[in-house]
């Protein structure tokens, strides 16, 4: 009896290696790891969609080719440190997975780098922090960093908003947002700017009325705001309750690019100026055709971090495709580092790394009767 239950043990083990090795000739695994909850929500929900709709209209295309598709399993971070890096921990012992698409921030993507390279498995960050790179070569970040855009924002505030002195606000518990406000800062100061006031605030505050009331009587031409979309709207509210004149300029970066900087902020962020990864609508043909394709899927217009997440797993998949017949996580990492002007649907439509560093370009919008328009060039 025990040498049947054996036999029957063996084949069955057998069979199920036979599937399993069927199942992986052709599927691509690949982890969306966002924060589906917590405070990063309406970056990781929308960013999440994206790749995932990313992900269907190419398996629809055959993109990979040889009938191959891309297979996903989408995890919440929760926008928790802990969270993300046991998620990268538990994905990384799969060996059916080839990549991991997250997580959604520098709190939780720094520490998830180290983890992620230690296990020997490609993560790609939606974040812009270097810091992700310094684990180790495992580790991508997705978003252009400081370095790139905020000389084209500080370029931004002075030559076409002509303002010559600005107050800055930065969130101090996001290493991504505190290297935003300095290096704008620095870049700023070189050119002649005078900055009245530095100001660092948390995620989790919500009473900004001191902070306001003492930018307010500092009398700045401008507030830089290097905060999310609902601290900044709460931001420009109270600003305003405290007495900000009308003339002053309130700008921001593309933490600011979401549907609740509007919804929160109302008539307080009229006018609000911020560069940005995405035009409603596309300002390319490829990226107005993903706008049609998403809204009539989802019913729902595509907003910067959909636009971004689709990018993304655009540029994964193109290096997954870069590493076939045999794609392994070596291979699919060597292929990102070669990204050289992937279409995308954000910046200028083209996506490349240099040294693991993404460049594609950036716009500048601003909130007009309550919607984001482009902003005067």
């Amino acid at each position: 009896m025990g040498s049947k239950t054996k036999i029957i043990e063996f084949f069955a083990l057998a069979v199920g290696m036979a599937l399993v090795s069927q199942v992986q000739a052709g599927d691509r695994k690949i982890v969306i790891l966002q924060a589906l909850t917590g405070a990063a929500a309406f970056v990781g929900v929308p960013a999440s969609e994206g790749m995932k709709f990313a992900a269907d209209e190419l398996n629809s295309k055959n993109f990979l080719g040889n009938g191959d598709k891309i297979v996903v399993e989408v995890a919440d971070s929760a926008s928790a440190r802990a969270q993300a890096m046991a998620a990268v921990t538990r994905y990384a012992a799969d060996p059916s997975v080839l990549f991991i698409l997250g997580p959604t921030t520098a709190p939780e993507a720094i520490p998830s780098a180290g983890v992620a390279n230690d296990a020997k498995i490609p993560m790609k960050a939606m974040a812009n922090s270097v810091s992700v790179l310094n684990a180790g070569p495992w580790g991508f970040i997705s978003a252009q960093p400081p370095t790139i855009t905020m000389p084209q924002l500080g370029d931004y505030a002075m030559d076409v908003a002509k303002v010559k002195s600005c107050a800055t606000i930065r969130f101090t518990d996001n290493e991504a947002y505190v290297d935003l406000e300095r290096i704008f800062v620095e870049h700023t100061q070189k050119r002649g700017m005078t900055i009245v006031d530095r100001t660092g605030i948390k995620q989790a505050d919500s009473d900004f009325s001191t902070i306001a009331t003492r930018i307010v009587a500092a009398k700045p031409d401008c507030v830089m705001l290097f905060t999310l979309a609902p601290s900044a709207a709460n931001l420009a509210i109270q600003l305003k309750q405290a007495g900000l004149p009308a003339s002053v300029k309130l700008i921001g970066q593309t933490g600011m690019s979401s549907p609740q900087l509007v919804s929160i902020g109302g008539a307080a962020v009229e006018g609000i100026v911020f560069n940005s990864d995405w035009t409603p609508g596309g300002n390319t043909p490829a990226a107005q055709a993903f706008a049609a394709a998403y809204k009539a899927k989802t019913g729902k217009d595509a907003d910067n971090w959909s636009a971004l997440g689709y990018s993304y797993m655009t540029v994964v998949a193109t290096a997954i495709k870069a590493a076939s017949p045999n794609p392994t996580r070596e291979k699919i990492r060597d292929a990102l580092t070669k990204t050289k002007d992937v279409p995308v649907v954000v910046g200028s439509g083209k996506y490349s790394y240099v040294d693991r560093i993404p460049i594609y370009g950036s716009t500048f919008l601003m909130v007009k009767d309550g919607k984001f328009v482009p902003a005067p060039q």
